[in-house]
């Protein structure tokens, strides 16, 4: 499915279950309905903004109008990341590599 398609059924899928019509979405946004129209049938692209909004007012995280990513699992892409490091790694950049590791960890886990 296109990425607008499913987007805009995301946006029809929590207006509706907020029970909010288009032209009260509308104007919390302030836009007309026929924007939102365009969005939920994906004619129209909702940008950063808008979809920052929409969160906002129907409590979702941004990642909830897209679909999910299947990543591999932590050990596998554990394992991409060890195969890619040379046999001469000497043991100070081994530890450099496990810091950096480290500090995107808590960096994108907000710690």
């Amino acid at each position: 499915m296109e990425l607008n398609k499913f987007v805009g059924n995301k946006i029809k899928q929590y207006r509706e279950e907020r029970g909010l019509n288009q032209e009260a979405l509308a104007e919390r946004l302030h836009t007309t309905r026929q924007t939102i129209s365009r969005y939920e049938n994906g004619d129209r692209k909702a940008n950063q903004d808008v979809l920052f909004e929409l969160a906002k007012i129907f409590n979702k995280r941004l990642d909830d109008f897209f679909p999910e990513r299947n990543l591999p699992p932590a050990d596998e892409r554990g394992m991409t990341i060890a195969a890619h490091i040379d046999d001469d790694v000497t043991d100070e950049e081994l530890r450099d590599i496990l810091a950096y590791i480290e500090m995107k960890k808590k960096l994108h886990r907000g710690m």
